[in-house]
């Protein structure tokens, strides 16, 4: 939320410039580049093994939450073709023990976003915390004025002479930060 903020709000800036001669002038001073955030991702060995291994952490998620519903649909189906043969006591405890599985089933639906964002932060935050470094880095050492991620914005034109991607994954590549 708040780097979509900071974007829009380099957006506008940009477009105020275009609009109003006057507030381009600061603009013009220092060079704009661009990132590719996505093409990091593809091709950063260390970014690409994250990703992966947390699309597999949701794989896994998504079986086990499989897992409970198939539980809790042949209790369900149990419990309804036993119904008439089951004496009142017995009835009870198996709604019993249904009823305990769904709010078990339920608990752990309202868990998995926060165990989803856990395990983002660990295995992609890291990574995205060293591309901020190193674009920070050549932004203050190269003197650009503004650096967009080109995969997080709709972009019509860019000069390729802006883009920095590959100084980002040289500088990967060599374990700078």
């Amino acid at each position: 939320m708040q780097k979509m903020i900071v974007i829009r709000a380099a957006v506008l800036m940009l477009v105020l410039g275009a609009l109003t001669p006057g507030l381009a002038l600061a603009a013009d001073e220092k060079p704009l580049a661009v990132v590719d955030s996505q093409r990091i991702a593809e091709e950063y060995e260390a970014a690409r093994d994250a990703q992966e291994q947390y699309q597999k952490f949701l794989r896994e998620l998504e079986l086990d939450v499989e897992d409970r519903e198939k539980i809790l649909t042949a209790m369900a189906e149990e419990i309804d073709s036993q119904k008439m043969l089951l004496g009142a006591d017995a009835l009870a405890t198996k709604m019993q023990a249904f009823e305990q599985k769904r709010a078990e089933y339920f608990q752990f639906r309202e868990t998995i976003d926060q165990r989803a964002e856990a395990e983002y932060k660990a295995k992609i935050s890291p990574i995205l915390d060293q591309i901020k470094l190193i674009v920070e880095r050549i932004g203050k050492e190269e003197n650009y004025g503004l650096i967009v991620d080109s995969a997080a914005l709709a972009v019509l034109y860019i000069n390729p002479d802006y883009d920095l991607t590959n100084q980002v994954l040289a500088a990967l590549a060599r374990g700078d930060d």
